[in-house]
């Protein structure tokens, strides 16, 4: 259903001065008709659309639970205008105000329910004076029955624990890492083929949070993870078989390279199938080495982009760095990524010791031969993911963690102080990223 509201700008008055009549045009009047309505793919966004009758700066503004928001400021031309209201929740009423100019209109407007079968997490714990002051994460859950065989949707939550953007994921396909454009005008998301038919392609969409901008590229044979590069390439691991994998890149034009072969250097070592098979293609800009995770094998390398050199590794596969302490092992390990301070962080489980989770912060020697353990966290009995889950290190100095398919999210800080979580109830959580700006994500390319 769409609701929309129209409001027309006032008609000028007519005053009487002695025998003569004139018309009194008063102030300028900038704007007129005011539409605001559901936009029809994404019940949580409103359209607010009108007439542009003279040159001027334009925005919108809200409230939501007694806060008021806006849209960027924008100079428009007369003519045919539009813009829309992000951050709204579902079934959510705003008086929207259009400042055009002098002119300020006004309309009333709901946005819409979540569609059928799209379930949001519970929000169990919130503080916001310990917090990262983001108020959005970009990120995925698989609402599904069975977690990893869809349907999966992107979604972007606010601190609320609430949904307000999504799109689903075609096809029942996976989707595990939403991440936001290198750019940072738009997101992206990957939709991979690992549990579904294989007539079906992979691909990674790239969308401005409005829509007006989404362009789905087929990524054949993409695993479980992947990256963007600054030229747009993307960097995935390319599963030929189950025991055949690859770091390759694909370029804007549909072309690919090959950077690295993982079973001549694993068949010393592991030559089951799946023994390859990575959780995690991160790449860091500043030094331009990959890190490729091996969940089955319990094992982490850095490859080089520039040249497909393997220069360093460490978990179970014997001759990597030595952990300090030596008691460190990694087991299941996901989502090994670069702090800003330049040690790597992860999620694993522990060996030998069942439902325990715990995350590592880890400095890396190479030239010495060593991973040092910084820091450590252990989540309260109950919170454990079979599958999949990260760690990573918010502006603030906080830890963001998620559980996997224990469905819990939570952000951490230095003393394993919990300052926020939600509870997604045993649904798959994929990759999460802070958001600062909605529309931000709305630029487009």
């Amino acid at each position: 259903m769409i609701f929309a509201v129209v409001l027309a700008a006032c008609a000028p008055t007519t005053i009487r001065l002695g025998d003569d009549t004139a018309t009194d045009p008063g102030p300028a009047v900038a704007a007129a008709g005011l539409t605001v309505a559901v936009h029809p793919e994404v019940s949580t966004v409103l359209v607010a659309t009108w007439t542009q009758l003279v040159a001027a700066d334009t925005s919108l503004s809200w409230e939501l639970d007694g806060e008021t928001f806006s849209s960027p400021v924008r100079a428009r031309a007369p003519g045919a205008a539009e813009e829309v209201v992000l951050g709204l929740p579902a079934d959510a009423a705003a008086t929207v105000t259009l400042h055009a100019g002098a002119t300020a209109l006004a309309a009333e407007a709901r946005t819409g329910p979540l569609p059928e079968g799209l379930v949001a997490p519970t929000l169990t714990t919130w503080h916001p004076a310990a917090a990262d002051p983001a108020p959005y994460f970009l990120t995925s859950v698989d609402v599904g029955p069975q977690n990893f065989f869809g349907p999966c949707w992107v979604v972007m939550l606010d601190r609320s624990g609430r949904i307000v953007w999504y799109r689903e994921v075609a096809d029942r396909r996976l989707t595990l890492f939403p991440r936001v454009a290198r750019d940072g005008t738009h997101v992206l998301w990957d939709a991979t083929t690992y549990y579904v038919a294989d007539s079906i392609p992979g691909s990674i969409t790239r969308a401005t949070l409005s829509l007006s901008q989404e362009v789905e590229t087929e990524v054949e044979g993409i695993g479980f993870t992947w990256d963007e590069l600054d030229d747009g390439s993307f960097l995935f691991d390319y599963a030929e078989t189950g025991y055949a994998y690859h770091l390759e890149r694909q370029y804007p034009d549909g072309t690919r390279a090959r950077v690295w072969s993982c079973a001549p250097w694993m068949e010393r070592y592991d030559d089951n199938y799946w023994a390859c098979a990575a959780n995690t293609v991160r790449w860091d800009p500043d030094t331009n080495v990959v890190v490729w995770s091996m969940f089955q094998t319990s094992t982490v390398v850095g490859i080089d982009l520039a040249t497909g050199t393997l220069l360093w590794e460490l978990g179970e596969y014997p001759g990597g760095l030595a952990f300090e302490p030596s008691t460190i092992r990694l087991e299941l390990q996901h989502y090994p990524n670069w702090t800003p301070d330049g040690t790597l962080l992860l999620t694993t489980h522990v060996p030998d010791e069942p439902g325990v989770q715990r995350i590592r912060e880890l400095e890396l020697d190479v030239p010495g031969g060593t991973a040092r353990q910084l820091w450590s966290y252990t989540p309260a009995a109950g919170h454990y993911g079979d599958y999949a889950g990260e760690a990573t290190r918010l502006p603030n100095g906080n830890t963001l963690v998620s559980f996997g398919t224990d469905g819990v999210v939570q952000e951490v800080g230095p003393n394993a102080e919990v300052a926020w979580e939600i509870d997604w109830a045993d649904h798959l959580a994929g990759h999460l990223t802070p958001v600062e700006d909605l529309y931000a994500l709305d630029r487009g390319w």
